[in-house]
C-alpha cells in the first residue's frame, strides 16, 4: 500500500499485519482521485471508517487542506497515527476514536469531500447515508465517496441526494453521491 500521487507519491503505508484493515486498493485510489481531480485542492476532507487513513493521506498528498480521519478501532489509529509520522504530513490533521455514526451526529463542521470505507460486514447504510448529508457535514457541492459491497441494500436516491458516479470493482462498488441540484 503506498500514496499513488502527489507530494507523498510513491511514499509507503503501514497496514496492519493481522489484516483487520482492508485498505482500498491502489487501483480504486487512482480511479477515486482520477474523478475528483482539482476538488481535492484545498478540500476540508473526512475519512470515516479511516483504517490506516489510505485515502485521508492521499487526498493530503494531491493537496487537500486539512484531514479528519474517524474509526473506531484502536489498533486502526495507531497505524494511522505511524503513517502520519512517518510521511511527515505537515497538513493539519484530526484522528478521532469513534463511532462513525456518533461522530456524525454530533458534528459541527463542514467538509467538502467525505469518504467511507466501512468493513464489508457492516449494514447501516440507512443511518449513515442521510447523517451525511445533514448539515453541515457535507458542503453544498461536496461529494461523498462510498466503498460498499455488491449485495448491499442502500438507498442511492433520495430527495436529498444522488448518484454522480458509480463503478464496480470485483466485490465493491465505489459511489460518488452529491446533494440533488448540486450535481
Amino acid at each position: 500500500m503506498r500514496i499513488v500521487a502527489g507530494k507523498y507519491r510513491g511514499r509507503s503505508l503501514v497496514s496492519a499485519k493481522n489484516q483487520s484493515i482492508r485498505p482500498t486498493t491502489n487501483k480504486i485510489k487512482e480511479y477515486i482521485f482520477n474523478i475528483l481531480r482539482d476538488q481535492v485542492e484545498g478540500a476540508q476532507v473526512l475519512d470515516l471508517f479511516s483504517g490506516a487513513g489510505s485515502l485521508g493521506l492521499e487526498a493530503l498528498s494531491r493537496g487537500a487542506a486539512e484531514a479528519t480521519f474517524v474509526d473506531n478501532t484502536p489498533n486502526s489509529l495507531r497505524i494511522l497515527k505511524k503513517n502520519i509520522d512517518n510521511l511527515n504530513i505537515s497538513e493539519p490533521t484530526t484522528t478521532l476514536c469513534r463511532d462513525a455514526i456518533r461522530f456524525l451526529k454530533t458534528n459541527k463542521k463542514t467538509f467538502d469531500i467525505v469518504f467511507a470505507d466501512p468493513s464489508y460486514k457492516w449494514k447501516s447504510f440507512d443511518q449513515l447515508m442521510p447523517l451525511v448529508f445533514n448539515p453541515p457535514t457535507l458542503a453544498e457541492h461536496g461529494l461523498f465517496v462510498l466503498e460498499s459491497e455488491m449485495g448491499h441494500t442502500i438507498d442511492w436516491e433520495t430527495e436529498e441526494y444522488a448518484v454522480y458516479r458509480q463503478k464496480k470493482f470485483d466485490r465493491c462498488y465505489i459511489t460518488f453521491l452529491s446533494r440533488r441540484g448540486s450535481e
